[in-house]
């Protein structure tokens, strides 16, 4: 749920790679499952979700895959997440591209996510989603199991290093929300981030009150394009 956007405020955590925010439930009494394998499969820069349709996400071609991983997060959804990067001959991360599934667990069957509430609304390949974008600092420690740790930790198992500041965008499409509320259950969240310093800005120039302020509309019109351009999203 984004990172590139900080503790999920839907189940990850935004502030450094932002995410969304899961409405609140009672405890249940049926345990929460383990996590399984990943079901998606990867062919080049094409990941392929066997949900009814499949799901085809793609990247662009000369991005690197870096794997996946499946995990329980929060005992509230089951996540699936594929990473692809650009990186330079240090193997520092220029631009990723982090592909996400998640579900939240039949043991929460009354939450929902509520992009509807915090996110932006635009048309996403043909139907309704949900955009924010702003800077993510490297310096700020995600929450423990947060998605945004695995997908820290996933960059550096590979042997990659992430730049100190990014400037990065989570894109989400509810898979069961046709009317385009807001609220569902099942989302694919795409974030992509970009390595700040090319932009001769500092994140703390962009941010006032742990908010972004007028300076940043200076940037974000154009990252919000070539986020969405980087990804294509198709069914079958």
């Amino acid at each position: 749920m984004f990172s590139g956007l900080g503790d999920r405020m839907h189940l990850s955590s935004m502030a450094l790679l932002f995410l969304a925010v899961p409405t609140a439930v009672s405890a249940q009494s049926v345990p929460v499952p383990m996590a399984q394998a990943p079901v998606a499969k990867v062919a080049g820069s094409i990941v392929s979700h066997p949900i009814s349709p499949t799901l085809r996400v793609g990247v662009p071609e000369n991005a690197i895959y870096l794997g996946s991983d499946r995990f329980i997060l929060k005992a509230l959804t089951d996540c699936e997440m594929h990473v692809f990067i650009e990186a330079d001959a240090q193997r520092r991360v220029r631009r990723y591209y982090w592909v996400h599934f998640e579900t939240y667990l039949p043991t929460r069957p009354e939450s929902r996510f509520t992009y509807g509430e915090i996110d932006r609304k635009i048309e996403l390949w043909g139907a309704a989603g949900w955009v924010r974008a702003q800077p993510s600092q490297m310096a700020r420690i995600p929450a423990a199991g947060s998605d945004t740790e695995h997908f820290r930790n996933l960059i550096k198992r590979a042997g990659y290093i992430m730049p100190p500041e990014l400037m990065t965008v989570r894109l989400v499409r509810l898979l069961d929300d046709p009317k385009g509320t807001g609220y569902g259950r099942e989302e694919l969240m795409l974030v992509y981030g970009e390595d700040m310093a090319p932009s001769k800005v500092k994140a703390e120039e962009v941010m006032t009150d742990g908010k972004t302020n007028v300076r940043w509309r200076d940037f974000e019109p154009g990252l919000i394009e070539r986020a969405i351009g980087s990804f294509r999203v198709t069914h079958s």
